[in-house]
Order: structure tokens, then C-alpha cells, then sequence
């Protein structure tokens, strides 16, 4: 039987080779062939479409460090609010299980790993119910994250406090950044072309 390879385009020597079906990574220590599936999440205390939407786009990872997550609330610590605005707030924490990193080369080997680091989290009004509104905005973010965007996206969270929400990405120590989310998160969100919305963060990362 032959089995067509949807990815052997991406596929290169200097990325490894999988583990699994023994072809050339697609990306350093990634294969978007076998491992996608391994890192899918049997979610128990969220909602059902929130699920269903993490689900998709862990199917959907083209890379190690790419991975979006349901992060359980108590791996956040030192939760600060660092920006309030019409759309929401902003706070800053540490996450204890960390972004995804690869390091390493095809001549010593790729290592995958894990690092403790501080992070943005996003809240929206209402969003203690999960609503079209707020899942369209989290999957537009992604979106513009598979596009190209260099503003990490790491999943979401829910505050077992107040039952609300969280988009949790990276934290840049740039006021403006903060300002930015807050102030123009539905504009950016809601752009007709999403490589437009890319390349507006891209402008404001570098121009920041």
C-alpha cells in the first residue's frame, strides 16, 4: 500500500530524523507527521469547545516550540495586573512548566526541553462563559501565529477564582506591548486579511 507524505516537502536532513517513521524531521525535532498527536490533551475541568478548539490546533503544530496547551491555573504564580483597558486586562506571571524549546544541531543532536518563564495573560470581559466572540479572537490569534507572527502564543488558562478566561503568550517587558493588547486587541483580531494583523504585530515588535 502506498502511503502518500502530505509534509515531504518540509522535510530536511538538517532537522533529524523521527523517531517513529524514520523520515527526515520537518522541523528540528519535530516531525508534523507523527508528532502532533502525541501532544494532544485529555482536558477534564473546560469546556467543551475550548477543548475542541486546543485540539485542532495541536493537530496543527508545525514545530516543538509552537505548541499550544491548556495550562491549569496553578502553574501560574506571581500574578500582577500590569494593564486595564475597554477589552480587558493584562497581567503579568511565571509559568512553572514554561515555554517549549529546542536546542542543539544536526551534528550533536536536537534536545527538546522545557524552561520556567514569565508570561502575559489576557482576560476579556464576560468570558467567565465561553462565547463565539472569544474563541474567534483565540483562533484568530493562532491563525496570525501560523501565518508568521512572532508574538508567541502558549494556550489558555481558566481562574479558578473567578471562572474567567485567560489567553496566556509571551511577555515582552515593553510598556507598549501591554498597551498595544489592551488597546488595540479587537482591531487587531477582527482585520479581514489575517496576514494583515501579522504584519501590524511584526511592525509594532520592531518599531517598539
Amino acid at each position: 500500500m502506498i502511503v502518500i507524505d502530505f509534509y515531504s516537502d518540509k522535510r530536511k536532513s538538517v532537522n533529524g530524523n523521527c523517531e517513529y517513521c524514520r523520515r527526515y524531521n520537518t522541523s528540528p525535532a519535530w516531525c508534523q507527521l507523527c508528532d502532533p498527536p502525541k501532544v494532544v490533551q485529555q482536558i477534564t475541568n473546560a469546556d467543551k469547545n475550548i477543548e475542541d478548539c486546543i485540539k485542532e490546533f495541536q493537530l496543527r503544530t508545525t514545530a516543538f516550540e509552537k505548541v499550544i496547551e491548556w495550562i491549569p491555573f496553578n502553574r501560574l504564580r506571581n500574578i500582577k495586573v500590569i494593564g486595564q483597558g475597554g477589552f480587558g486586562k493584562v497581567y503579568s506571571a511565571i509559568w512553572l512548566d514554561g515555554k517549549r524549546m529546542v536546542e542543539g544541531d544536526i551534528s550533536v543532536g536536537y534536545v527538546r526541553f522545557r524552561k520556567k518563564c514569565e508570561v502575559a495573560l489576557k482576560t476579556l470581559p464576560g468570558s467567565q462563559s465561553i462565547s463565539s466572540c472569544f474563541l474567534n479572537e483565540f483562533k484568530n490569534h493562532m491563525q496570525c501565529r501560523l501565518e508568521g507572527s512572532e508574538l508567541e502564543v502558549y494556550g489558555l488558562t481558566q481562574n479558578t477564582s473567578t471562572g474567567q478566561y485567560m489567553m496566556i503568550y509571551q511577555f515582552a517587558n515593553r510598556g507598549n506591548l501591554h498597551d498595544f493588547l489592551i488597546n488595540n486587541f479587537r482591531e487587531l483580531v477582527w482585520q479581514k486579511k489575517i496576514k494583515i494583523a501579522c504584519r501590524h504585530i511584526l511592525r509594532f515588535i520592531s518599531n517598539s
